[in-house]
C-alpha cells in the first residue's frame, strides 16, 4: 500500500481491451492507474462492483443540453462521464469565436475533460443567416492552439463532395497539425461516400441503418451511433456494430437535453440501453470508452490498465449504469449521483444580448411562392424531413432571422408537428440558432416569437394569447447557466403543455424536434429564414 495512494479490492473489472470481465484489485497513484489484477494489498473494498473506465461520448454539442459547460459538468459527471468530445458549432453560429473561446474557458474550470473542435461549418450552409461567420483563415489559426482538439463535424458535405476550395482548405489545416476531423453525411453512399472519406474525414454520427452504417466503415469512416434527445438511431444502427467492424464503431448523444440528462442519464442510459437491445455488456461498455479513445488517440484513458488515467465509475447494476461513485484522474468527483467540488459560472457580456430583431407582425407569415404548394412532413424519431402536399398539413413553421435585425422571416405549412390551439417557438435552431416557431394561430406565433425576443431568446409556449410556459436562455439564447434540475423543472413544464395543452405527439420530442427543422444540411427539406431549401439539389425552391 505504501507505493499506492489507494487500493480498489474486490471488483469485477470491465476490461474493455481484452472484451471480458475479471475479478481483482486496481491500485491508483497520482491520478493514474499503476496496477491491475490480483490482490494487490488491503484497500477500499468495492463490494464486488463493477469497476469500468469513465464513459467518453464521441460527439456532442454542449449547448444541447441548455447549460453551460460548467452546468453541462455538473449534470453529467455524476453520470459517469469524464470526457466529452464537443463541437461549440451552436454558440460559434451566434457569437464567433467569441463564442468557442467562452465555452474553452468555463470547461477549464470544471473536472470534465471537454476536448473543445474547432467549429466548421459557420454558417452550416449558404441557405442558413448565422451570427457569425468563420472562414478558412480562422479555422487555420485555431488548428495552431493546444486548446482546440480538432475539426467539427464538416456538415457541408456538398461542398466536400465538390472539393469547394474553403471548405478543403479548413480539412487540410487540421491535417497538417495532425488533428481529427468529424464528419456529417446522412444517407452517404457509393462513390460519393468514397469521396468524402478521402477528403480527410474521418468519422460520422448520421447513420440510420446498419448497413449505411458499415458502408461507411468500409469506407474509412469510423460511425458513432447517436441516441440523443432527438435523433434516436441506436436500435437501428447498432446491428453495425459486429465481427471486424466493432472496433469502428462508438457510442454518441450529439444533442441531448438537460431535462433527458437529469431523468434517464447521458450517455450511461446509450450503453444501458444497448445492453437492453441484447449487445454484450462489456462491447456495450468498450463502446463508450476504449472506441472513442482508440478513434482519437486518447491513449491515456478508455480502459483499465496500467499507465491510463484513473478516470473510473463504479457501477452495481449494468442493466442500470448508473454509477455510484465516478473518479476523474483518480480523485472522487461524484458520490451518489452528486459532484464532490461545485463551480460556479462566469459571465461573459460577449454572449448574452444576441436576440437582435425587430417585432413580428402577422403579414410576414403569409404562404408564398413555392410554400402555397409545398410544405414540410417530419416524423417522430428522425431528423430528416420530406415535402408534402400544403393540403396534407395542420399547422404553420416560420424562421425568424435573429441577429442582424434584416426582419428576414421564411414560412411554410408544416405537417406532422400537430400543434393545436397556440404555438411554440425556440431561438435554438441549429445551425445558425434563428427564431423557430410553430403554430396554428398566426397571432399566437407572433405573441411567442415576440416573447423570445423580449427575455433575450429560450422557449416558450402560447395558448390563446398568453405565454404559459417559458424556459430562459440567456447565453446566447441557446443556455442558462442556472442549476440543471431548476432548468430541467422549466424544460418538462414547458414539453408538458405543449403534450397536454397544444396536442403535439410525445414522440417528437416537442422541443427538440422543432429546433432541427431549419437545419439546411440533414434532408430533405429544411425552412431558414431565406424560404424553403431543397438539402438534396442544395438551393432554395
Amino acid at each position: 500500500m505504501a507505493d499506492y495512494d489507494y487500493i480498489l479490492n474486490n471488483c469485477i473489472i470491465a476490461d474493455v481491451v481484452a472484451l471480458r470481465f475479471t475479478r481483482g484489485d486496481v491500485a491508483v497513484k497520482d491520478g493514474k492507474i499503476c496496477a491491475v489484477g490480483g490482490e494487490l494489498g488491503d484497500g477500499i473494498d468495492c463490494g464486488g462492483a463493477y469497476l469500468l473506465p469513465a464513459f467518453i461520448d464521441a460527439h456532442t454539442h454542449i449547448e444541447s443540453s441548455l447549460l453551460t459547460p460548467v452546468r453541462f459538468a455538473e449534470a453529467v459527471l455524476p453520470r459517469g462521464v469524464t470526457t466529452v468530445i464537443a463541437d461549440p458549432h451552436e454558440i460559434a453560429n451566434v457569437c464567433g469565436m467569441a463564442g468557442v473561446d467562452y465555452m474553452i474557458e468555463q470547461a477549464s474550470e470544471t473536472l470534465l475533460d471537454v476536448k473543445m473542435m474547432m467549429p466548421s461549418c459557420v454558417p452550416a450552409s449558404y441557405a442558413e443567416s448565422s451570427g457569425a461567420t468563420l472562414g478558412a483563415d480562422d479555422v487555420s489559426k485555431a488548428m495552431k492552439r493546444a486548446d482546440i482538439f480538432g475539426l467539427g463535424e464538416m456538415m457541408n458535405y456538398p461542398a466536400v463532395l465538390a472539393a469547394q476550395e474553403d471548405v478543403i482548405a479548413k480539412i487540410d489545416a487540421a491535417r497538417r497539425e495532425g488533428k481529427a476531423v468529424d464528419g456529417h453525411y446522412p444517407l452517404g453512399s457509393g462513390e460519393e461516400l468514397k469521396r468524402y472519406a478521402a477528403a480527410g474525414i474521418t468519422s460520422d454520427h448520421e447513420s440510420v441503418s446498419a448497413a449505411e452504417a458499415q458502408e461507411k466503415i468500409d469506407a474509412g469512416i469510423d460511425v458513432f451511433i447517436r441516441e440523443g434527445s432527438a435523433g434516436k438511431q441506436l436500435e437501428a444502427v447498432l446491428p453495425a456494430a459486429e465481427g471486424k467492424y466493432f472496433d469502428s464503431v462508438s457510442l454518441c448523444t450529439d444533442d441531448c437535453n438537460v431535462s433527458d440528462i437529469m431523468r434517464y442519464g447521458h450517455i450511461n442510459r446509450v450503453v444501458a440501453k444497448a445492453i437492453a437491445l441484447d449487445m454484450e455488456p462489456i462491447k456495450a461498455i468498450a463502446m463508450a470508452t476504449i472506441n472513442p479513445a482508440r478513434h482519437y488517440a486518447l491513449s491515456d484513458r478508455g480502459a483499465i490498465e496500467a499507465g491510463r488515467r484513473a478516470d473510473m465509475i463504479l457501477v452495481r447494476d449494468l442493466s442500470d449504469m448508473s454509477p455510484h461513485i465516478v473518479f476523474k484522474d483518480g480523485v472522487i468527483a461524484a458520490r451518489d449521483g452528486k459532484l464532490a467540488r461545485q463551480v460556479e459560472p462566469m459571465h461573459c457580456e460577449a454572449v448574452t444580448d444576441t436576440i437582435k430583431m425587430p417585432p413580428l407582425s402577422k403579414e410576414k407569415l403569409r404562404l408564398s411562392g413555392a410554400a402555397e404548394k409545398i410544405g414540410m412532413a417530419i416524423k417522430p424519431g428522425s431528423l430528416i424531413t420530406y415535402k408534402t402536399d400544403v393540403a396534407a398539413c395542420d399547422c404553420k413553421l416560420c424562421v425568424c432571422e435573429r441577429h442582424s435585425g434584416s426582419g428576414r422571416v421564411g414560412v411554410c405549412a408544416l405537417s406532422g408537428y400537430g400543434v393545436r390551439g397556440g404555438a411554440v417557438a425556440l431561438s435554438v435552431s441549429h445551425d445558425a440558432h434563428n427564431i423557430v416557431c410553430a403554430g396554428d394561430s398566426d397571432e399566437d406565433m407572433c405573441i411567442a416569437v415576440n416573447a423570445l425576443r423580449d427575455c433575450g431568446g429560450g422557449m416558450c409556449a402560447v395558448k390563446d394569447g398568453i405565454v404559459a410556459a417559458m424556459v430562459e436562455l440567456p447565453i446566447a439564447g441557446l443556455m442558462s447557466d442556472a442549476p440543471p434540475q431548476e432548468v430541467a423543472l422549466k424544460l418538462d413544464k414547458l414539453n408538458r403543455f405543449c403534450t397536454s395543452e397544444l396536442h403535439i405527439d410525445e414522440r417528437l420530442e416537442p422541443v427538440m424536434s422543432l429546433s432541427f427543422l431549419a437545419l439546411s444540411v440533414i434532408p430533405h427539406l429544411k425552412l431558414t429564414d431565406r424560404g424553403l431549401f431543397d438539402v438534396d439539389s442544395f438551393k432554395h425552391i
